[in-house]
């Protein structure tokens, strides 16, 4: 029986915050612990819901982990950029933009340079549609992209620069609430890539381990999209396929042993858990970027 272990105690890992607040502090059903790269906020969303501020982090971070756990690259995992024109309405161009944001971060990570600059086309594209386009209207992110081709750090703080900018515009134009609508199709598509690799390389127990931690941001997720100012983009069906996963990953024999220890170390998923899992992200995500 496989097990996928998850080191809780005695590593350095970011803590994941709700808020300022902290008001999720006493949630037991919820891992609240996730591995990250960066401790700055320069690579992470930050919005507002009516109850409480959250904390995300951007497709760069996610993409990074899954690397640093020994992820590998293979372009049909993608969505393909060919498809972007199918995605019309304003939930659909939302969502995939947060699509081809992870991969143009999985791109980058691993070293693709030109996939990743087919992907930022896109995004600027869909930008324009959804009414981003002043983020990217300017040449310097396209030239710098082609500038720093071979430099792939230069080109991860070029896709941190893309973030700030974005933030920064849905601050200034009182849109940051459909951050959480962006990074719900990031962390969909970051999530199932780490599936496929999983699936397609026997020799990586390591992005099991790292799928089942990232569950830790998804609590906050659908908090955002539950924010009032998300109403008119019917994603009623989004939030319960996410809560959906949740409250499956929640429910797993291996989390709840977790909590129920008095001096837990780990959380072990068995391999059916993981594949109850994996299939919930497949499917979740067939529907997003299928339109």
């Amino acid at each position: 029986m496989t097990k996928f272990a998850i080191p809780i105690l005695g590593i350095t890992l970011g803590l994941l915050l709700p808020g300022c607040n902290g008001n999720d502090s006493g949630d037991k059903g919820e891992l609240n612990i996730v591995d990250t790269t960066q401790t700055s906020d320069e690579a992470s969303i930050n919005f507002e819901s009516p109850d409480e501020d959250y904390h995300l982090p951007s497709p760069l971070q996610i993409a990074s982990i899954f690397k640093k756990s020994g992820l590998q690259y293979n372009s049909a995992a993608t969505n393909p950029t060919e498809v972007a024109a199918n995605y019309t309405d304003e939930l659909e161009l939302l969502l995939n933009f947060g699509v081809y944001s992870a991969d143009m971060a999985y791109c980058v990570m691993n070293n693709q340079p030109n996939e990743g600059r087919k992907y930022l086309k896109v995004i600027t594209e869909l930008a324009a549609k959804i009414g981003m386009e002043a983020v990217f209207e300017n040449a310097d992110l396209i030239d710098r992209f082609n500038a720093n081709i071979e430099n792939s750090d230069s080109l991860e703080i070029l896709m941190v620069d893309i973030h700030e900018r974005s933030e920064k515009y849905l601050d200034e134009n009182d849109m940051e609430h459909q951050s959480s609508v962006h990074f719900s199709g990031a962390w969909i598509e970051g999530m199932y890539l780490g599936v496929y690799d999983f699936e397609n390389n026997n020799s990586n127990d390591g992005i099991g381990t790292k799928i089942a931690e990232q569950m830790a941001i998804l609590h906050n997720i659908i908090k955002g999209l539950k924010d009032p100012r998300n109403d008119g983009m019917e994603i009623e069906w989004l939030i319960t396929d996410l809560s959906e996963i949740e409250n499956t990953f929640n429910n797993f024999d291996s989390v709840k042993n977790y909590y129920e220890n008095d001096m837990p170390g780990e959380i072990n998923l068995i391999e059916s858990e993981y594949n109850k899992l994996g299939s919930l992200i497949k499917a979740l995500r067939t529907k997003i970027t299928n339109g």
